[in-house]
């Protein structure tokens, strides 16, 4: 009996060898090019009436925040606050979308000609929120804050509000990592809605092109970024001066400069357009499979 027990072990043991022996199988239409991402937020009103843009458009600089109910010692107004608003042309009950014309505090450059690129695509500004005028006394209208994306302050301007077209938002796509060929309009992420260098997901960029191109409310752009040295962040560029291999290696690898040029365009992620102007769009990042910077280039995607 015992030999039996013994016998029947060792079968039991070279049966379980051999299964762990077999090669697993691939399935026939396994894929290494892409990966499947999902998002399960489509774009807020917040998103799309607070993301800021940027315009060649001359607006009415004397239809300004002057004060609040509290003024002197109030300086910032936001939701269900009273503000005093000085300037012409108001109604009781129009709407005004409050903006800002926006000057960056940052010295340094994210990228060289950043501030020319700017120049060409226009003034940018923030969106600070939506007023109601409820009242006209003399010179002034008193408005009531409906809706607030940041504080409001003296010197602020009010334009005309007009509601954003919906935005068709998809909630999945396929993103290939190294994409084949070239985007349908090549294009460049020239700022951040609140200065950032390096963004990703849920934030918001200005892209260098707009309606003149063709660019449209709900057209998704992807983000690029090549291996060449004399195209990269200079620091970024010195990692191809320090050694690479391995101590076995007999002659170690070296990417030249040339080869590098020849090397394709890796994905860093997508973007939806929220809105648009003549010359500049603004774009809200939908995913990000590494950190974006400004002064990336993007590309406009074909329609999935």
């Amino acid at each position: 009996m015992k030999k039996i027990l013994m016998a029947a072990l060792v079968l039991l043991t070279i049966s379980a060898v051999a299964q762990q022996s077999t090669p697993t199988q691939q399935p026939a239409n396994q894929t290494f090019t892409t990966n499947l991402t999902e998002t399960n937020e489509a774009p807020t009103y917040s998103d799309i009436y607070c993301s800021g843009f940027i315009s060649k458009e001359k607006f009415n600089e004397g239809n300004q925040v002057t004060a609040g109910e509290a003024s002197p010692t109030q300086t910032l107004y936001a939701g269900r606050n009273l503000i005093l608003v000085s300037g012409s042309g108001y109604q009781e009950g129009q709407r005004y979308t409050v903006i800002r014309a926006l000057r960056d505090p940052n010295q340094r450059e994210p990228y060289k000609g950043q501030r020319r690129d700017l120049d060409s695509a226009g003034q940018a500004y923030a969106q600070l929120g939506r007023v109601r005028i409820v009242e006209l006394r003399g010179t002034v209208a008193v408005a009531d804050v409906e809706f607030s994306c940041q504080g409001m302050t003296s010197g602020d301007y009010l334009i005309p509000f007009q509601e954003h077209p919906p935005v068709a938002y998809r909630k999945s796509s396929t993103m290939d990592r190294y994409p084949a060929g070239a985007g349908k309009l090549n294009a460049r992420i020239v700022m951040s809605n609140e200065f950032d260098f390096i963004v990703a997901r849920g934030q918001k960029v200005f892209l260098d092109v707009g309606s003149e191109k063709g660019v449209k409310v709900g057209d998704y752009f992807r983000a690029v970024r090549g291996y060449d040295p004399e195209k990269m962040d200079p620091v970024e560029a010195l990692s191809y001066s320090a050694p690479v291999g391995d101590d076995t290696q007999k002659v170690p690898g070296k990417v030249t400069k040339v080869q590098a040029k020849t090397l394709p365009l890796r994905n860093l992620g997508e973007m939806i357009v929220l809105s648009v102007t003549p010359t500049s769009s603004t774009a809200m990042i939908t995913n990000s499979l590494e950190s974006i910077e400004v002064g990336d280039h993007v590309e406009l995607e074909s329609e999935q």
